[in-house]
């Protein structure tokens, strides 16, 4: 059995037993996922018969972190540090069994399906009324708490909003610029172009999200080899074209990059190239999908970020209130 003060720049191995700044001992269980140079590793711990996660942060980012994370500490609906060692500079969260990537492949029903969808966007709705960009929406990033009887039938106990670590404070009307935030499945046509990011690009991610967990279609999957290519986004953003793309929204994200980006003279090529036999499959007319879903997600995946409506309006869309 080991104690933290023998690690600095090396991951604590299962049997460390380290201190939290509430004084409460804590002991590493597993190493889920192990990221070094820099230190940036996740374990599973124990403190008695509870189970948490536990974090590395990145270095000079604690305090930054724990204000941010302490703005949204009593929602429902978002993840937040229980505790914390500032000496190796590691958060302390609890422990959520599951993930909506895998429960989503579940037999659930439309309107729990509904029901979770509507308790991650009142995560993100927190975060949004806080001015807190989350910058990494994506199933994975959903957590879910269940039990799951004898029978075989699951019932969610909590769904919260994870992984706040690459989150920033946008304040309205302000951007964030330059960074390539998110996952190429998940994330937004400006993030792509490295253009000016706020809330808008979290609402864009969630209705993919949402997609997902209606339709069980992620609908920017491509192949290994494109998605793994040096410009992967020509066949990404090419998805984004085809399925999200009108007028006002296509003039407006050019508008929006402006004509010194990259992406400004890409994205005009990438739509011109739509020929017969491989023309743009608009989502508004996926017949398949229930008519009033399409409007929201049509209503959240504008390519212009000032056409997308707010967190908060989706939460208040007809869709949400169907029985």
């Amino acid at each position: 059995m080991s104690t933290t003060s023998q690690f600095h720049q090396e991951p604590f191995p299962p049997g460390t037993i380290f201190k939290g700044d509430s004084g409460r001992l804590y002991e590493i269980e597993e190493i889920l996922s192990d990221r070094r140079n820099p230190l940036l590793c996740v374990y599973r711990a124990r403190a008695g018969a509870v189970k948490y996660i536990v974090k590395n942060m990145i270095k000079g980012e604690f305090e930054y972190q724990m204000e941010l994370q302490q703005l949204v500490s009593s929602s429902p609906n978002v993840r937040t540090v229980v505790d914390s060692n500032r000496e190796h500079e590691i958060f302390i969260y609890p422990f959520l069994i599951g993930d909506l990537l895998h429960f989503s492949q579940r037999k659930l029903a439309i309107e729990a399906r509904r029901d979770i969808l509507r308790s991650a966007l009142s995560g993100l709705v927190d975060l949004h009324e806080r001015d807190i960009l989350h910058n990494d929406i994506k199933p994975n990033n959903v957590l879910i708490d269940y039990e799951q009887g004898s029978s075989g039938d699951v019932t969610v106990k909590s769904v919260q909003i994870s992984d706040l670590e690459d989150a920033v404070i946008v304040a309205p009307g302000r951007y964030l610029r330059g960074p390539l935030c998110g996952n190429q499945l998940w994330r937004s046509p400006e993030s792509w172009a490295r253009s000016r990011q706020n809330h808008a690009s979290d609402v864009f991610s969630f209705a993919i999200l949402m997609i997902y967990v209606i339709t069980n279609e992620m609908v920017f999957l491509v192949s290994d080899d494109q998605l793994n290519a040096e410009d992967s986004w020509r066949y990404i953003l090419r998805r984004h074209l085809s399925y999200f793309a009108d007028k006002d929204g296509f003039n407006g994200f050019l508008q929006h990059i402006g004509e010194d980006n990259p992406f400004y003279e890409r994205v005009i090529t990438i739509a011109n190239d739509f020929p017969p036999g491989n023309r743009r499959q608009p989502f508004e007319s996926w017949d398949d999908v229930d008519p009033v879903f399409r409007d929201l997600v049509v209503k959240m995946t504008r390519l212009d970020p000032v056409l997308r409506i707010t967190a908060r309006e989706v939460l208040s869309h007809p869709w949400f209130s169907q029985k």
